[in-house]
């Protein structure tokens, strides 16, 4: 069953609207019925069962039974909603809490596993990458897609900022790496931003000390968490290289920039001209580029967080150039 882009936007729109109508009016009938505990024993438990399986029921008919989700969402979605049916009842805190603790808990070993086994599956469309793979297994945990780019772009920063130390760069077994970050000195940048974030933590702290300790430590958690942050970027630009496959080109730049283009969509590869400064995009920005490729038509590029941009022209600064050139010529002429 085939599924227009315009039938799926209409389908989560509708699905969002009848479930947040459902949890609002549920929840503001129980509050009313707070003075009466009889009556509002009986509206929690009719709002329970709304919130839980009507929701869900909706949720399969709108987007599981038509093929949009898989069948494995329906789970998340009634875990929520038993999660938020936990404050329809005045007593029930310890149960919330609990509650929400293993929800984080199945949610992070769900997508541990899911990712382990994608990554590895081989030819697959997200062998040896792990955003690839985080991206893929929350897409039926969450039911907005920007949602799920979101949380895919935070675990997969801090997965290259603490866990990838000892990573090889992630392509796939079919396809030919080619580095952009010897050349560019944003990774070098960033590295650097994370060295000072981390120095200039302790003083900073002891500052706002001085007006609340409370805010002191807010903003040393921040300090830390940025740096990690610009450390999981830097490493995501080492670790995912550009690559050009039997039919596609795939333009990667850590987590900053990505553009898959299939064979027939690439039209030229040529030396920059003057005017590609200001009609193509740059990647890396702020570098000199060595190669420009032209597409036959537009495409979107993706951006961190999932932000789409419309490209018809891109500027690399490729560390191998030639090679990377010529890869592209024998690319270009397969089947011609």
């Amino acid at each position: 069953m085939q599924i227009s882009v315009e039938d799926r936007r209409t389908r989560y729109i509708l699905f969002l609207l009848l479930g947040v109508s459902i949890n609002v009016i549920d929840g503001m009938l129980t509050r009313s019925m707070a003075v009466n505990p009889r009556a509002h024993a009986v509206v929690a438990v009719g709002a329970t069962f709304d919130v839980i399986v009507v929701v869900t029921l909706i949720y399969y008919w709108l987007l599981v039974r038509p093929g949009i989700q898989g069948r494995s969402s329906l789970f998340p979605i009634a875990l929520m909603g038993l999660l938020h049916a936990t404050y329809l009842y005045p007593n029930a805190t310890s149960a919330r809490l609990a509650l929400a603790g293993l929800c984080e808990i199945g949610l992070i070993g769900f997508v541990v596993v899911q990712v382990r086994r994608k990554i590895r599956l081989p030819n697959s469309a997200v062998e040896g990458d792990p955003i690839g793979g985080i991206r893929a297994a929350l897409a039926p945990v969450f039911v907005v897609p920007v949602a799920a780019n979101l949380f895919a772009v935070e675990l997969g920063v801090l997965y290259y900022a603490l866990f990838s130390w000892r990573s090889k760069p992630h392509a796939p077994s079919e396809a030919r790496a080619f580095s952009m970050h010897k050349r560019a000195a944003p990774q070098d940048l960033l590295f650097a931003l994370a060295i000072v974030c981390i120095v200039e933590i302790p003083a900073m702290h002891l500052i706002i000390h001085i007006w609340s300790p409370v805010w002191a430590w807010l903003a040393s958690a921040l300090g830390v968490y940025g740096a990690i942050w610009l450390v999981g970027l830097a490493r995501s630009i080492e670790l995912r290289p550009v690559l050009v496959g039997p039919d596609y080109l795939e333009l990667r730049y850590g987590l900053l920039f990505r553009l898959r283009v299939p064979r027939l969509m690439l039209l030229q590869v040529r030396s920059p001209a003057l005017d590609d400064a200001t009609s193509a995009v740059t990647v890396p920005r702020s570098s000199e580029p060595n190669l420009c490729i032209e597409l036959r038509s537009p495409m979107y590029a993706e951006g961190l967080f999932g932000v789409r941009k419309r490209v018809s022209r891109v500027a690399v600064a490729v560390d191998e150039s030639s090679a990377f050139e010529q890869a592209l010529r024998d690319l270009m002429e397969t089947d011609q």
